[in-house]
């Protein structure tokens, strides 16, 4: 078949059509090759970061000691150091100076009557030995061998003074052989209604009944 000239003459345009994108596709790769060889230096410039701020410490205010009102009225707050705080401790009535067996009238706890006998009551000092008031507290005289006693109730008990305790033993207390024993203990502050240096609070002892 022949060709037409017209159809020649297409073809040639289209050939270099062809060309010059093929230039212009070669030119733009070559730029993008240009630039990416440019890129390196341009990602190494960097704005520098702030330095960071410097970290402030702040004091806080010293905490204001606890008061609490009652009524309007302040109350300071309570002892704090041993040497400030009350000491409840029982001390016996008689000094015992031959060292004699503790159950003994006259040597101890335990009453002597002036008819002679079985003691009948006990005796003791309940001392503060403490720099601070008592307050009030529960004291409790047990005889294990007498069932329990009532428990007994002091208003107070001031800095370093003392008050005289005599305290009646119960029937049935000592025990029904030749010499009979009657057994007690005294516990103080048996609520923990009194704050104290020392919290050694029970003492035991006996009474013992004449021979015969």
């Amino acid at each position: 078949m022949r060709k037409s000239p017209l159809s020649m003459a297409a073809l040639a345009a289209f050939a270099a059509v062809a060309a010059s994108g093929a230039l212009s596709h070669d030119s733009a790769a070559q730029s993008l090759r240009d630039q990416a060889r440019q890129a390196p230096a341009q990602l190494l410039m960097v704005k520098p970061a702030k330095p960071p701020r410097e970290g402030r410490l702040q004091a806080k205010p010293a905490a204001r000691p606890l008061v609490k009102t009652y009524g309007g009225d302040q109350i300071k707050p309570g002892p704090k150091t041993p040497s400030e705080l009350a000491n409840l401790v029982v001390i016996p009535y008689y000094n015992n100076p031959n060292n004699l067996p503790e159950g003994f009238p006259t040597h101890s706890y335990c009453l002597k009557k002036n008819s002679g006998g079985t003691p009948e009551d006990i005796r003791f000092w309940i001392h503060n030995l403490g720099n601070s008031d008592s307050g009030s507290f529960q004291w409790t005289p047990s005889f294990p061998n007498a069932g329990a006693a009532p428990a007994n109730v002091i208003g107070n008990i001031p800095a370093n003074g003392k008050m005289l305790i005599t305290q009646g033993i119960p029937n049935g207390c000592y025990t029904s052989n030749y010499s009979g024993i009657c057994q007690f203990s005294i516990t103080l502050d048996d609520h923990d209604e009194v704050e104290e240096w020392s919290e050694a609070n029970e003492y035991e002892s006996y009474c013992v009944s004449p021979a015969g």
